[in-house]
């Protein structure tokens, strides 16, 4: 996680390691996110996209609005794209949202999926070289947070005496976690991130496959694992049974994931959600943690405000879960 200056005006985040996915719906962003902090939940996370079948807002403006309502929540976007936005007025805009919150930012990045890139181009987005595009844009962020009269020579950006304000309030700058799931992407991440988050549509068998790599990978490096978080997205939903859940996970999905041309949406209720009684999906929650996550963010799926409410007993029935 970035570090900040000794007479920075920040908030100490809570000593929860779950945080919960932002709702798409405007009218519920203020009661749900002032909610979650309420409960005791370490942070808010919102996503991006530039096309979408279903209504969203862009994460950014998500994370600005939640800064002004919110005290002591982390406020987290899951994850930008490379190549979406110039990494000049990405660094800018992350920098304000810093600033707006008094330093409770997180950073995702990602390369992407595949099928975005033609539309992409279409509106005149590169979509050419997405490694190198976000390795780049790491280091010209960083650069620019970092520096007065910033400097870099790189394949895609070369610039000097380049000054960019706001200045982030975690320095050197807001903590950057990559989103990735091939083995190549998961070592690049322990390389040039401070953190790996966890697609929710991965499989729990899946990602703690991933995780191994992850912690391979760490080991390879000589790097310490606490100085780099780990995270996992989940959809949870709490209900009496499993069956409950189950009946309304499932449209819930077909919502949010029809017609999606890499995931099915028949079959991610049995595949990637935890559902069911508030014992069961704790045990299932302190499992990842056993296995060595950091963080959890939490999406419901349905009825949003009355599961945060539910989500929110887990607060406090997995603290300490996986510590050592």
């Amino acid at each position: 996680m970035g570090t900040v200056p000794d007479n920075a005006d920040i908030v100490v985040p809570p000593a929860s390691r779950l945080s919960v996915g932002a709702p798409t719906e405007t009218d519920m962003l203020v009661p749900f996110a002032q909610s979650a902090e309420r409960l005791g939940f370490a942070g808010i996370w919102t996503q991006d996209t530039v096309h979408s079948g279903n209504f969203s807002l862009d994460g950014l403006h998500v994370l600005s609005y939640l800064a002004a309502v919110t005290e002591r929540l982390r406020l987290g976007i899951g994850v930008l794209y490379s190549g979406r936005r110039n990494p000049a007025v990405q660094a800018r805009e992350l920098a304000t949202i810093d600033q707006l919150s008094r330093g409770r930012l997180t950073v995702g990045l990602g390369v992407g999926n595949d099928y975005h890139r033609p539309t992409l181009a279409a509106l005149g987005i590169p979509t050419d070289r997405p490694v190198r595009r976000l390795v780049e844009g790491i280091d010209v962020m960083r650069a620019l947070w970092s520096q007065t009269e910033a400097a870099y020579d790189g394949e895609l950006y070369s610039f000097s005496g380049i000054r960019s304000q706001p200045e982030p309030v975690q320095r050197p700058g807001p903590p950057i976690w990559i989103g990735a799931r091939a083995e190549p992407a998961l070592r690049r991440a322990v390389r040039i991130a401070d953190g790996w988050t966890g697609a929710g549509p991965v499989a729990t068998e899946d990602f703690l496959d991933q995780l191994k790599i992850v912690q391979q990978a760490l080991a390879d490096e000589g790097r310490d694992p606490a100085t780099f978080t780990v995270s996992k997205s989940v959809y949870l939903a709490v209900e009496d049974s499993v069956e409950t859940a189950r009946r309304h996970l499932i449209p819930s999905f077909e919502r949010a994931y029809g017609g999606n041309p890499v995931y099915n949406a028949a079959d991610m209720t049995e595949r990637v959600a935890i559902f069911g009684p508030l014992d069961h999906c704790a045990q299932r929650l302190g499992e990842l943690f056993d296995a060595g996550v950091d963080e959890l963010i939490l999406y419901p799926m349905y009825d949003r405000l009355a599961q945060l409410e539910a989500f929110g007993e887990l607060v406090p029935a997995l603290d300490g879960a996986g510590r050592s």
